[in-house]
């Protein structure tokens, strides 16, 4: 057993949430906690208080670790709108923070909690909302700009609730089409390679032939 003043509150949220990921909620409980840390259920009590407050720590975690990337790479794009779009799937197919099966995870959760659901409602409304003034920048009005945002939003949830299962070159050369579908800009078809769609979601291609 290590000593219980080897662990951080850190430690505690990621193994937690690393057992939620894997087994669900039901598997979340201080002994497994305890036993996968290797410490005492007493390690724990030196963190925090009681369990809630653990749960509420996984949840921030969550936003911290699959929201909050996509919000600053949306703002660091500056004000056009699909090179935030861009920005957007960028994070989500490169990126080394956003994990879908944390997303499952607190959905699954979301049946069984109150709390949780809440959260969920919360932060998905404002993924979409982000996504809606994506669409507004590029160009897209009222609720045109909406139902974009909401499809967008629906289609990534669905892709990952489904864990479609494709190589990370199959899923870049698919982007042009997805793309093309969600924001009426054909430019990315012009990529024929995934190393091509590769270069553009990272900048090193020109944006140009996309304004159409």
């Amino acid at each position: 057993m290590r000593r219980r003043g080897e662990l951080s509150r850190q430690d505690w949220i990621e193994a937690a949430r690393d057992i939620l990921i894997n087994g669900g909620k039901a598997s979340l409980s201080l002994r497994g906690l305890s036993e996968a840390l290797g410490v005492t259920t007493g390690a724990f009590y030196s963190l925090f208080t009681n369990l809630d407050e653990l749960h509420d720590a996984i949840l921030e975690e969550w936003i911290k670790q699959n929201s909050e990337p996509l919000t600053r790479a949306i703002e660091a794009a500056g004000s056009d709108g699909m090179e935030q779009y861009l920005a957007y799937v960028r994070e989500l197919v490169l990126g080394t923070h956003f994990d879908p099966r944390f997303d499952n995870a607190i959905r699954d959760w979301a049946h069984s909690s109150q709390k949780t659901a809440a959260v969920l409602r919360d932060v998905e409304a404002r993924r979409v909302e982000e996504l809606r003034r994506v669409f507004l920048a590029m160009g897209f009005t009222g609720k045109a700009a909406l139902i974009r945002a909401r499809v967008t939003y629906f289609h990534q949830v669905g892709y990952n609730a489904m864990q479609i299962k494709e190589t990370l070159e199959e899923r870049l050369t698919n982007i042009p089409y997805y793309a093309e579908i969600l924001t009426e800009r054909t430019g990315l078809l012009d990529c024929v390679e995934a190393e091509d769609v590769r270069d553009v979601l990272l900048g090193k291609l020109s944006l140009q032939n996309m304004k159409g």
